[in-house]
């Protein structure tokens, strides 16, 4: 998505033609999935067998799309046809139950959805 906005610049007249946007996602900033690998890599002692690395909260990926749109200074039309990813389309909503992760390291993610996505942008090419 960021290359797309990247490539289309500010023209009020680009046409994005998108996916469905509609699914909810747990989003987590690529920073804080490498604190919470550290962490396990680091830890005394056995872990459970299962850590959820996630933001634990399900938010809507066309509120992504529209914060990253925003960030890039995009004025064009972002347009969803409906199709996308049939995978996809068969899970509307994903969140990750980060409770065994906060207990057995003490991690929390440290960056919200804004800061990831002024990351992103910083970092596209």
């Amino acid at each position: 998505m960021a290359a797309l906005l990247r490539a289309a610049g500010s023209d009020p007249g680009a046409v994005l033609r998108l996916g469905d946007l509609s699914a909810y996602r747990d989003f987590v900033d690529v920073r804080d999935v490498a604190r919470a690998v550290a962490l396990a890599v680091t830890a005394p002692g056995p872990l459970p067998p299962v850590l959820n690395i996630g933001g634990g909260g399900a938010v809507p990926v066309r509120e992504l799309v529209h914060g990253l749109a925003r960030l890039a200074g995009f004025r064009g039309e972002l347009a969803e046809d409906g199709g996308g990813s049939a995978r996809s389309a068969q899970v509307s909503w994903q969140c990750s139950d980060i409770g065994a992760v906060e207990r057995a390291l003490g991690w929390r993610p440290a960056h919200g959805l804004d800061d990831a996505l002024a990351a992103l942008w910083a970092a596209t090419p």
